[in-house]
């Protein structure tokens, strides 16, 4: 008795593992998984279980595969009742919730908006404002119908988005996944910035200047995230060039132009699909109506830097600005373990 008293707190007293593995181009970007276990047989197990998690729900979501379920389903417009996995109906269930509540300013089929501003880019003139206009007019119809018996009927004929939604979706997955396994302490999943972390341990998010594309660049503030999501959005690394003018990625769906008083939103949430719409969603509207729709939301806080410099936080945003003289670690968070 004595002997198995002392083998429990011998394994009790031992310091966790601590797994930290960095794995390129998955999800279109960099993404980095960190498991806190009691051993690293179990940390390894957790990193497996998500990564096979990742890859599965790629299966079903990457744009850019024609063999992909939601790309097999875009080239069905019109087909009534093409049955869906339940993955990809609770995505396109929150996308429709999405572009409800936020009056529009979220919506997936902004991607046939951002093929206009991608065909102007290329003959380097603006889009034809009629045919912007178009877009925006076919936009006010619903994309889709979702069925109760779990199959849907495609209503656009133009492409289709799910990124917003998708990543953050695919992130909450594979970190719920690797959380369940055996000795498991802390799960941090992080794919291009927008991470969750399951568990006690914290991790310090350096956020990133929004006016400027240098990795180097000094971040403008630093937030912790524990049992939590967060997610951004940015106009500095991707957009559109025209003339010799750089337009935001970011598209409004109720106008068809790129948004230029938000350059940079980053949201903390229970769940990282929730923080990747409101990114989009905060990005799109107007600061206040973006703190009035978040307030409404319980656990949701923002950061949302204006074109002017401004930065305006929701009440309870806990992040702290750092100088512009702070020298930039490195951008990895890392678990604090515990």
């Amino acid at each position: 008795m004595q002997r198995v008293i002392l083998t429990a707190l011998r394994s009790a007293l031992r310091p966790p593992h601590r797994l930290h593995a960095t794995y390129e181009r998955l999800l279109g970007t960099e993404v980095e998984v960190q498991v806190v276990a009691r051993t690293a047989e179990q940390a390894h197990a957790a990193e497996h279980a998500a990564l096979t998690e990742i890859e599965r729900l790629t299966r079903i979501f990457n744009r850019f595969d024609p063999e992909s379920e939601l790309r097999r389903w875009q080239a069905r417009p019109g087909d009534t009742h093409v049955p869906l996995s339940l993955e990809l109906l609770q995505v396109l269930r929150l996308a429709d919730h999405w572009r409800a509540h936020s009056g529009g300013a979220f919506h997936a089929g902004a991607d046939a908006l951002a093929q206009l501003w991608q065909q102007a880019a290329a003959a380097d003139t603006l889009p034809s404002p009629d045919a912007l206009a178009r877009q925006v007019s076919a936009l006010r119809a619903a994309p889709w119908t979702l069925h109760a018996d779990g199959s849907a009927t495609l209503h656009a004929s133009g492409p289709l988005g799910l990124n917003a939604l998708a990543k953050g979706y695919i992130v909450d997955r594979a970190a719920q996944v690797a959380s369940r396994h055996a000795g498991v302490r802390s799960v941090l999943i992080n794919a291009g910035g927008d991470l969750r972390v399951i568990g006690p341990a914290r991790v310090e998010v350096l956020i990133a200047d929004p006016f400027t594309a240098q990795d180097d660049a000094p971040p403008v503030a630093r937030i912790g995230v524990r049992e939590a999501a967060l997610a951004t959005s940015g106009q500095a690394h991707r957009g559109f060039q025209v003339q010799g003018r750089h337009y935001s990625h970011v598209l409004d769906p109720r106008t068809g132009q790129p948004v230029q008083e938000v350059p940079g939103v980053t949201v903390t949430a229970p769940e990282c699909v929730t923080a990747d719409a409101l990114a989009t969603v905060l990005s799109v509207l107007e600061p206040r109506a973006g703190l009035n729709l978040l307030s409404s939301l319980p656990d949701c806080e923002a950061m949302i830097v204006t074109a002017d410099g401004q930065r305006h936080v929701s009440p309870g945003w806990t992040g702290v600005p750092l100088p512009r003289r702070t020298v930039r670690p490195s951008r990895r968070p890392l678990l604090t373990a515990r």
